[in-house]
């Protein structure tokens, strides 16, 4: 894996973006994100040329794992998650496949603001009106620890506590008067601080 300081940048910063409320919303580790995915876009032409015009080739089909995230040692896994979440929040990124499910099937994404995505496409230009939280991926039905979740039938607390109805062994309220019996005294006077 190529460190992310030596990939290059094919992208110019525009002001319009630098500017947008959807960009200067964005955390520094979205930001961070948002420029680690730009890295991985492979282009063909060049700008400005009729012969061989510029055009992005793998744009939708963009991967920049957890993995990659801590192994540049950019943060840890929730800050990853949390910096993916906020982009597809405020629009700059779309998933178009959803993965996780086999060792190495990733998620892929598009990259909603660099040339060549349609006008109407452009979500991020309408973010504080709109917002994308419903594309956010959750895992629904977790089946990890679900049938083990919230069991009462191994209760190991039935001597000493009070479980449900049944009192505590020794502790029943009945049976206790005061403290007296306990050998407790009524020593307990307030301290009084001289006052200078």
């Amino acid at each position: 894996m190529k460190p992310i300081a030596h990939k290059g940048f094919s992208i110019i910063l525009t002001n319009e973006l630098y500017w947008s409320k959807a960009y200067q919303s964005l955390t520094l580790s979205a930001r961070n994100l948002l420029w680690c995915m730009v890295a991985e876009l492979k282009y063909t032409g060049k700008r400005g040329s009729k012969k061989h015009p510029f055009c992005y080739t793998n744009n939708g089909k963009i991967a920049f794992t957890e993995y990659e995230w801590k192994k540049q040692g950019l943060g840890a896994s929730a800050t990853y998650l949390r910096a993916r979440n906020q982009l597809i929040e405020v629009g700059f990124i779309k998933i178009t496949y959803r993965g996780g499910f086999a060792c190495g099937d990733m998620n892929r994404y598009e990259l909603l603001f660099i040339e060549g995505v349609k006008r109407d496409d452009k979500r991020w230009k309408r973010y504080p009106d709109e917002n994308w939280k419903n594309e956010i991926p959750t895992s629904k039905d977790f089946p990890i620890g679900k049938r083990t979740r919230f069991k009462k039938s191994k209760n190991t607390l039935k001597n000493d506590t009070l479980n449900g109805t049944n009192p505590p062994k020794e502790l029943a309220p009945s049976k206790e008067t005061s403290l007296k019996d306990k050998g407790v005294t009524d020593d307990f006077r307030p301290i009084k601080t001289p006052v200078c």
